[in-house]
């Protein structure tokens, strides 16, 4: 899942096609929605807006089995361009996986914005030196918040099922904006920022697999295992997984994720990365997006896309038609939000 916004008026490299990618998410046993959309767990969702500080568009669109039938799309997304004041932007994309993963993914896209504190947000977003602390604080809580409340929520289960969940807000007066990301998973935030006339990627969060070494040995220490699927010759399939002590389960290809109730028994947690950019003139737009995007387009390939976009937000399919090339030879389609 995946968009962009771009501010008002401003125009890891990966080989796509390696087996490894297609094999990623091969063990692990969506819905998108606008801020006020009704679930579509199978078409296309997109919303758009602007305010005098900027401008988004954001789409959802689920793939297709090989027998042409649309997959369930497991994304959500959030969009709000003026989140209880124009100063104040909420953006988030949350890609579900597992069984019952498109109500997971639902339920943290309803329940992020309803905790998320407006006037804490607001009172900050006006001072001359916001408490950035403050924010970043109560984004982790609402995070954790939100996923304890998913597992005392006997209607969703949550023990194999769960979502990425990456958020940025945008906040401050003309000459003092920020970003603040916060991310639990591999969907990801970059920024296309200007340099020497040239646009490039900067990344606003890092995406959480399990063989990084920080992510590795908190999982190792809480008795879990990290280590690829193996085929019947013994060999490797696709990227790292977190597996249970003595059973091939959960298979989970991310270290950090909401719900997700087995592998956070042995490690796996909902408490999000943070990290904060001072926007400045030189930074052009945003874009928010799952990994099946992120899998197949480098976040370089993503700016030079948006680039040529030339400021028109409506123009985010230019990413999906980009991104959906490299599955021509593919078995199927996955699902993708872009924002």
């Amino acid at each position: 899942m995946g968009g962009a916004f771009s501010k008002k008026g401003s125009k890891r490299d990966k080989d796509p096609r390696t087996q490894d990618k297609q094999n990623r998410r091969l063990s692990v046993s969506g819905i998108a929605q606008g801020p006020q959309g009704d679930s579509n767990t199978t078409g296309t969702v997109t919303d758009k807006g602007q305010n005098e500080y900027l401008r988004f568009s954001a789409l959802s669109n689920a793939g297709y089995e090989p027998d042409g039938h649309k997959k369930t799309n497991q994304d959500a997304f959030i969009s709000f361009v003026e989140f209880g004041e124009p100063a104040v932007s909420v953006f988030g994309v949350f890609d579900g996986h597992g069984a019952c993963g498109h109500h997971v993914s639902a339920y943290v896209r309803r329940e992020i914005p309803r905790i998320l504190d407006k006037e804490l947000l607001k009172a900050e977003s006006a001072s001359a030196r916001p408490n950035i602390d403050s924010v970043a604080k109560h984004f982790i809580s609402v995070f954790e918040r939100v996923n304890n409340a998913l597992e005392a929520d006997k209607s969703i289960d949550s023990s194999l099922s769960g979502t990425t969940a990456v958020s940025g807000i945008v906040l401050g007066r003309a000459g003092n904006r920020k970003i603040i990301t916060a991310n639990a998973g591999d969907s990801r935030i970059i920024i296309g920022y200007e340099e020497g006339g040239q646009l490039k990627a900067k990344e606003l969060s890092e995406d959480q697999k399990p063989d990084l070494e920080c992510e590795r040995q908190r999982i190792l220490k809480c008795g879990g295992r990290v280590e690829p699927l193996i085929d019947e010759n013994g060999e490797p399939i696709g990227p790292h997984r977190v597996w249970l002590p003595n059973m091939m389960l959960p298979g989970l290809a991310m270290a950090r994720s909401i719900g997700d109730d087995i592998a956070a028994t042995v490690g796996v947690h909902a408490t999000p990365e943070i990290k904060v950019h001072d926007l400045t003139e030189r930074d052009k737009f945003m874009v928010v997006a799952s990994d099946g995007v992120w899998e197949f387009l480098s976040s370089e390939d993503v700016v030079e896309i948006v680039k040529g976009c030339a400021g028109d937000a409506d123009r985010v399919w230019s990413i999906y038609f980009s991104y959906s090339r490299f599955f021509r030879h593919a078995v199927s389609l996955g699902r993708h939000t872009l924002r």
